[in-house]
């Protein structure tokens, strides 16, 4: 079976009320993984499928003889979006239990191993800060960062990512047409060029109870890894926690305040055994032997995201000489000693901790681990 056919099928199938991806799953295995075998079944042979009706059959043929298809792929081309499926999706989406039937795209998918992170909608200032800071250092050592574009927290953490000239991804609980919250607008233009817009329903599609949690799942299942920063006892946030931990994920939580509102979740998840983290480096401290075994081509392993085996550049080299007389320095003293600017100095100094090289001690000195 062609790719042109096969896509146009799953596009088709996905569109079909009550064809959600565990129906189509069962759909697959029904009828010889083939997707064009499942349009054309008679309706007979469809209803042999569990969870398939006289509705949903009804939706698939109505969506054939009105032409949809091509009404679909004209929006898409107009818009320049793909639909992707089987082994162009995202790694770890199509090991899944429930993958998506496929996904509507804009921009380029990242190859980069990805960590998602999730919050509430209404943060802190202790919860932007800390979202975009973790995003930016993350993106900077060659990891994608994921999230939702929501308000709030995944908005932080796409700007860090941007900021750092990293790579993102925006899973949306809509039609990739939709910009929400509006005020996205320019965000979800700038991921587009460094990353990708994603999302399993049609266009047009707008979001509701059942897409949000759907989104979650694959927000979760892209990734390595999720980080929780800021969420209360329930939402979103918590959903896709719950499913990074059912799907074998790594489980991060920022702790916050206790007598914070939107803190009691994330303190939640670090009593029900999620890894609390500090700093960047204790994320990359724990995924480090994932990403040991990805050995993505486009990831330096040897440098940015393994301290064992450090490749660092000219002004890293020169800050790290100052250390080796075993002393500790603050900015300025850099600053005097290696000739180098601030603005030169905070970005070299944050990756050499980020990798274990140097450690920011609590008199806001650093020392190096030589």
């Amino acid at each position: 079976m062609d790719d042109d056919a096969q896509r146009d099928s799953r596009m088709l199938l996905n569109a079909s009320h009550g064809i959600g991806p565990v129906i189509f799953s069962r759909l697959m295995a029904s009828f010889e993984n083939n997707p064009a075998r499942i349009i054309s079944a008679l309706d007979s042979e469809l209803l042999k499928v569990n969870g398939i009706g006289k509705n949903t059959i009804e939706s698939m043929r109505e969506k054939i003889s009105s032409g949809w298809l091509d009404k679909e792929k004209q929006k898409m081309e107009k818009m320049g979006a793909q639909f992707i499926h089987t082994n162009q999706l995202p790694e770890h989406l199509e090991q899944l239990m429930d993958p998506p039937t496929g996904l509507y795209t804009l921009g380029e998918v990242p190859k980069s191993p990805c960590i998602s992170i999730v919050g509430t909608r209404y943060p802190s200032n202790y919860g932007k800060k800390f979202a975009r800071k973790i995003a930016f250092e993350l993106a900077k050592s060659g990891i994608c960062i994921v999230s939702g574009m929501a308000r709030g927290i995944d908005s932080e953490a796409h700007w860090g990512a941007l900021e750092a000239e990293g790579s993102t991804m925006a899973f949306l609980g809509s039609g990739i047409d939709i910009v929400y919250p509006p005020e996205n607008l320019e965000l979800y233009k700038k991921i587009q060029v460094s990353g990708a817009i994603l999302s399993e329903f049609p266009i047009g599609r707008r979001a509701d109870r059942r897409t949000f949690p759907m989104r979650n799942r694959l927000v979760a299942g892209v990734s390595l890894g999720v980080l929780v920063i800021e969420s209360a006892k329930s939402g979103g946030s918590m959903i896709t926690a719950k499913f990074a931990a059912e799907q074998g994920r790594t489980v991060f939580s920022l702790p916050g305040r206790i007598d914070h509102p939107e803190s009691q979740g994330c303190l939640d998840l670090i009593r029900d055994g999620a890894t609390l983290i500090r700093n960047t480096h204790d994320i990359l401290e724990e995924l480090k032997p994932m990403l040991q075994e990805t050995k993505l081509s486009n990831v330096s392993l040897s440098g940015s995201l393994l301290q064992d085996c450090p490749t660092i550049d000219e002004k890293e080299q020169q800050i790290m000489q100052v250390f080796s007389d075993g002393e500790r320095y603050d900015t300025e003293d850099l600053q005097r000693s290696t000739k180098l600017t601030l603005s030169e100095i905070i970005p070299s100094i944050t990756m050499l901790e980020i990798r274990g090289m140097v450690t920011k001690r609590p008199d806001g000195k650093y020392e190096g681990n030589l």
